[in-house]
């Protein structure tokens, strides 16, 4: 089982989400959170499957747009600041 829910969140800048993974959706086998899953009758299904989608997106307006490379992207975003070092952008004001 995932560490951490893996749905893609954010409007301005999707990235994964940072809650745990509580299970596995029972259709396609990705992690989820609380906040990304629902019971159905087929068991815990994550919001990307309940909503027919291919990807990982809890967006469904946006999901239609991001393709693989992009989830990837996505995803190498997220573990940039794995050290903690403090924010990835800078105040330029």
């Amino acid at each position: 089982m995932a560490e951490q829910c893996e749905m893609i969140i954010g409007y301005l800048v999707p990235h994964r989400c940072e809650n745990p993974s509580l299970g596995t959706c029972a259709k396609c086998g990705r992690g989820y959170c609380d906040e990304h899953a629902n019971q159905t009758a087929e068991g815990r299904v994550c919001l990307a499957c309940q909503q027919g989608l291919d990807q990982p997106v809890a967006l469904p307006i946006a999901a239609g747009f991001f393709t693989a490379a992009e989830l990837d992207s996505f995803q190498r975003a997220s573990m940039w600041d794995d050290n903690n070092s403090g924010d990835m952008f800078s105040d330029l004001s």
